[in-house]
């Protein structure tokens, strides 16, 4: 097997590689903004300072009256609609009320991670895409 063939076929196995994960995060990414969540407050019970963010302990209202405990990570976004610190609310899952969130939409961040991956596996499809392209240009010239 020649060098250009081998990345040849390493561009293929990359593209393959990126469409599957591509299609993993996007679905993640829409079951996670489909989850159905209610807005209840929340009590701050501590806050600690964490690479983005503050990790933040917070007291809730189950539906059945009990009180529920979380800990969460609430990043300073900037983006419209998205506040920047604890506001003294989470998002609670009503089917599953230890899923709480500071956010509406819910987790993501497994799927934005699956994402990022789909877009490394991409530009590696196109490096060794255009290095099989150089290669074989170079294979062809006489020696």
């Amino acid at each position: 097997m020649t060098t250009s063939s081998a990345l040849a076929l390493a561009c293929v196995g990359s593209l393959v590689l990126a469409v599957v994960l591509a299609v993993i995060g996007f679905r993640a990414l829409g079951r996670a903004r489909g989850v159905r969540r209610v807005q209840v407050p929340a009590r701050l019970l501590s806050t600690s300072p964490s690479p983005g963010g503050d990790l933040v302990e917070v007291e809730y209202p189950a539906p059945d009256g009990t009180t529920l405990r979380t800990r969460m990570q609430v990043f300073r976004v900037h983006a419209p609609g998205q506040p920047y610190i604890f506001d003294g609310t989470v998002w609670v899952d009503p089917a599953r009320p230890t899923d709480a969130t500071p956010r509406r939409q819910g987790r993501t961040s497994g799927a934005v991670t699956t994402l990022v991956l789909a877009g490394v596996a991409l530009l590696a499809a196109l490096g060794t895409g255009i290095g099989s392209v150089v290669v074989r240009f170079a294979e062809s010239l006489p020696s």
